[in-house]
């Protein structure tokens, strides 16, 4: 009987072959889709359980509240770390883990000089990392890897990248010019669902030596700068929250009591770092729960518009097969054994389509890497055979979800009205439920194509909004890798002597128009500091964003003045006694106008002087953020950035230039630079890989929605072929015939548009809550949405209501 059922459902694949294509073509996107989005689900929900005992590792998460923070940072102090063994015995290893842009020199015997390399990924760790963290040592001894100091831990990459295919153990290297480093170790790189990326690994007590005598001796007793991540390895047995019950008693205990009461600590999962957006200073771009669940949500819902139409195709195409089913019922057939064969035809094409769609993710893999920022390939599917068995469940539950109603409609035929040929279509007939689901393809395809307005339109409002400085054509680089130098250097002023010859140098190219230099570069945020107003006290534990600057910062960035002047040279006193303040600034440190905080005395953290201008207010970081309050001052020995406004004219050959006078000036450290309006930009490559994906899939679920209604509408002129032919004899029009069968649709696109618009807005309005300058849902985007989908509609069935109201109507009446 089985084989009975195969050739039948074979037969009618071939004979209804338009009917065949359209299904099994909307069910191999469908899946594709949905299978592409499991991959990348699947990708984004294993972070970091490759290590072994991830389910025992925590990061250490901080929340400095004088400092006016609000939400937990991936950085802790420094001094915390070696104190938590000791004082809580549920952990087992605690260790810390800094990170610092580095220039390694690698000596190679092909070039008679050394090979500079930028590395973005060098961190200094303590060496119980090593027992925490799953490293797969190719070559050394891990026990000893990061034991000595000025040792090296690299992966088979930069092993690979620095020497070739020689043995690496035992070779050194040279960081930022003067410091060398022997390779100690030899790892495999962590995979790609690693929420840290280490390339390059010295010991922690590396960086103190590396590091000025001030940093040696401040660094480890400090509990206010957020500094290092901090990853502890818990007991077998021992949980988070025991811990962090017991942490508030540790800060009192250690730190200082003033800063202590506002400090909070709390253990975070290590599988948790990557989705959760809600702490900041990840040392990768983190991924967003909320994101996860928008692309399963679009990706069911492409299953289910296939679905959809599979089940309106065969629920209208099945009185087509009214005797047929009526013959098989005279002969015996019982109700399950109909069920029987018509589920099974259904499985054949998802079983078709299961097929087609494993191919098509293969060929699709660079695309959805291009939209997720992954590294996807079929590689990872064979490593992970369980999602190939998910795929083939899938696909047979969508298969039995698609069948099972045309299935159990079909089997309720009655044989003697089937073989009269009295059996008609109508409300009763399945005609109800094919609207309703119809609706749903509607409701789903203007859901996506109104979020895709909102979201490309948010996305053009933040490339587009002012920032309140100019970021054209001015480039910036890393003049010194310590990202801790802005806050412990250092005081001399060699370094900035150096630092002004370079600007002089570029001063006699045309090319360049301005060269100055700051502690932090712009569009990123700044360093809190600790700010005392005039009439306050040092208790009010006042933090507030600080930049130093050099003093033609403000007129390279044409940052504009509110009040008062800009630092300048021809003020002895501007050096070591001036600020300037921004208005939201002005604000947050208690002035109510900016008259009133003109020429008032403030001190940061001891440097003392007046406020001589207040500076209008621009945007410091992406705006996702709300603008915060900056303080400006004279702060050269310290400076980490520098920034070059070029002109608009011949910039190869400028930029070819300055890095001629890098190397003379910086020979230590590679020309590594930044567009800074593309640095600016790529803070918003999360928004634009999920614009671009909305986009997509709305196109897709309108492309297989189209199918559904193409073939429903076929099925539909071919059932009222009698009735067309009659109104035509009558006198009607072609236009009155194509109405007539548009009608119903386009009333429906409409019902569609009015549920549709209020679940969109609600959906979108919460998304733009995630950023603090934002674009409004304006009421014509619905409009848009419903006219497009009209028009889509009307296009999809004018076709085939334009060719049956064009048929002879004699040969209509004829048709049996």
């Amino acid at each position: 009987m089985l084989g009975n059922y195969l050739k039948i459902a074979q037969r009618n694949l071939v004979r209804h072959k338009a009917f065949s294509f359209i299904n099994i073509l909307g069910l191999t996107i469908g899946l594709t889709c949905c299978f592409l989005i499991m991959v990348f689900v699947r990708h984004e929900t294993s972070y970091d359980t490759f290590h072994a005992k991830h389910d025992r590792i925590y990061r250490l998460n901080y929340m400095p509240k004088f400092a006016g923070y609000s939400i937990y940072i991936g950085l802790t102090p420094a001094v915390a770390s070696p104190l938590l063994p000791d004082y809580f015995s549920d952990i087992e290893k605690s260790a810390r883990v800094y990170r610092s842009n580095a220039t390694i020199e690698v000596k190679n015997a092909q070039s008679p000089r050394p090979v500079k390399f930028d590395e973005d990924h060098f961190f200094f760790a303590d060496s119980s990392l090593i027992d925490i963290f799953s490293f797969q040592f190719i070559e050394g001894d891990p026990k000893t890897a990061l034991k000595q100091a000025y040792s090296l831990v690299i992966t088979d990459e930069i092993a690979r990248k620095y020497f070739g295919n020689a043995p690496a153990l035992g070779k050194t290297v040279t960081y930022e010019g003067k410091h060398p480093l022997t390779v100690t170790g030899v790892v495999k790189a962590f995979p790609d669902n690693s929420h840290i990326r280490i390339d390059l690994l010295s010991d922690y007590q590396t960086m103190f030596a590396t590091e000025s005598e001030l940093v040696r001796s401040n660094l480890p007793q400090n509990w206010v700068i957020t500094h290092s991540a901090t990853y502890v390895l818990l007991r077998p047995g021992k949980t988070a929250e025991a811990v962090n019950a017991r942490l508030p008693k540790f800060l009192a205990t250690h730190a200082d009591p003033q800063i202590a009461k506002d400090i909070e600590y709390r253990l975070q999962p290590l599988t948790d770092i990557h989705l959760n957006a809600d702490v900041e200073s990840n040392p990768e771009p983190t991924g967003s729960m909320t994101y996860v669940y928008v692309f399963l949500g679009i990706g069911i819902m492409t299953l289910l518009i296939a679905c959809i139409n599979f089940i309106n195709l065969s629920t209208a195409r099945s009185l087509q097969r009214a005797r047929e089913v009526g013959i098989r019922k005279t002969l015996g057939s019982e109700k399950g054994q109909i069920v029987l064969q018509f589920l099974g035809e259904s499985l054949l094409l998802s079983g078709i389509a299961l097929v087609f769609a494993v191919m098509l993710i293969t060929l699709l893999f660079p695309v959805l890497n291009a939209l997720t920022n992954k590294n996807l390939t079929w590689e990872y599917l064979l490593a992970n055979p369980a999602l190939l068995i998910v795929f083939a469940l899938v696909a047979i539950v969508a298969g039995l979800i698609s069948g099972s109603y045309p299935a159990f409609f079909v089997a309720r035929f009655q044989p003697i009205a089937t073989l009269k040929g009295s059996f008609v279509s109508g409300k009763a007939k399945g005609g109800a439920v094919r609207q309703v689901l119809l609706g749903f393809q509607f409701i789903a395809s203007i859901v996506l194509i109104i979020g895709a307005m909102v979201a490309f339109r948010q996305l053009r409002f933040l490339m587009e909004q002012p920032m309140g400085f100019n970021k054209d054509f001015i480039i910036t680089a890393d003049i010194r890798n310590d990202k801790i130098t802005n806050v412990f250097a250092a005081r001399n002023d060699s370094a900035y002597l150096r630092l002004k010859t370079f600007r002089e140098a570029l001063a006699q190219h045309p090319g360049v128009e301005a060269v100055t230099f700051a502690t932090q570069r712009m569009g990123t945020g700044a360093v809190r500091r600790n700010v005392v107003p005039e009439g306050k006290t040092q208790e009010a534990n006042l933090f507030i964003g600080t930049i130093g600057i050099d003093f033609n910062f403000v007129k390279t960035y044409g940052l504009q003045l509110a009040a008062g002047r800009e630092l300048s040279e021809q003020y002895s006193t501007d050096k070591s006694a001036g600020f300037l303040i921004n208005e939201t600034g002005v604000k947050m440190l208690g002035w109510k106008s900016n008259a009133e905080a003109l020429n008032k005395n403030i001190n940061l953290e001891g440097k003392q002087g007046r406020i001589v201008g207040i500076l209008k207010d621009f945007h410091g970081q992406s705006l996702q953020n709300p603008i915060e309050g900056m303080v400006f001052h004279i702060e050269q020995p310290l400076f980490t950035q520098v920034s070059m406004k070029l002109s608009t004219a011949g910039v190869d050959k400028t930029l070819a230039f300055i890095g001629r006078e890098w190397d003379k000036y910086f020979p230590e450290k590679g020309f590594d630079y930044q567009f800074l309006d593309q640095s600016i930009a790529d803070a918003y490559a999360g928004e634009q890989r999920l614009s671009k994906l909305i986009t997509y899939f709305a196109g897709l679920a309108v492309l297989i929605s189209c199918l559904g209604l193409y073939g429903l509408v076929s099925i539909v002129t071919q059932q009222r072929t009698k009735e067309i032919g009659i109104r035509k004899v009558l006198g009607a029009s072609v236009r009155s015939i194509v109405q007539l069968l548009s009608r119903d649709f386009v009333v429906l696109v409409g019902i569609s548009l009015v549920i549709a618009s209020p679940l969109a807005w609600y959906a979108m309005d919460k998304w733009l809550e995630n950023f603090a300058f934002k674009t409004n849902i304006a009421w014509w985007i619905f409009g848009l949405a419903g006219i497009v989908t009209v028009a889509v509609t009307l296009l999809t069935v004018s076709f085939q209501s334009i060719k049956a109201a064009l048929t002879n109507p004699v040969k209509s009446l004829k048709t049996d």
